[in-house]
């Protein structure tokens, strides 16, 4: 199923880090994301690699979007979702004042993913 809102944009949000391989499984999420829907989507890292919060924002807003939802790749709410991304949703929303930008849970602390993680845990017991 394709959703047709293409005035609301999805802007995936990870972590990042040093190694570039380490985007590979977000950018593939990514991939899969577009596939299903129709609205604009990005992807974008708190730190070590780009795009930007910010930038990835401002990509889809290029796009024609007018509400953003962030959605935090993360498997829990620590420190980088508590204190650094409410700042730099406050600097996106300065930036692009004409957006809605709002944030959903961490994705590890929705009930499905935790379900699709113990069925993964299950398969790699299950392949011994």
């Amino acid at each position: 199923m394709t959703t047709q809102d293409t005035s609301s944009a999805i802007v995936l949000f990870a972590h990042g880090s040093r190694d570039p391989n380490w985007r590979l499984p977000f950018e593939s999420i990514l991939m899969d994301l577009k596939a299903h829907y129709a609205g604009p989507c990005a992807l974008a890292f708190l730190e070590n690699m780009q795009p930007s919060l910010d930038e990835a924002i401002g990509e889809v807003a290029q796009l024609g979007a007018t509400h953003v939802q962030v959605i935090p790749l993360f498997l829990a709410v620590g420190g980088h979702l508590r204190k650094d991304l409410p700042v730099l949703l406050e600097q996106a929303k300065s930036l692009y004042q004409s957006l809605t930008i709002n944030v959903c849970e961490a994705a590890g602390e929705n009930n499905t993913v935790q379900k699709a993680l113990v069925n993964f845990a299950l398969d790699q017991v299950n392949r011994t």
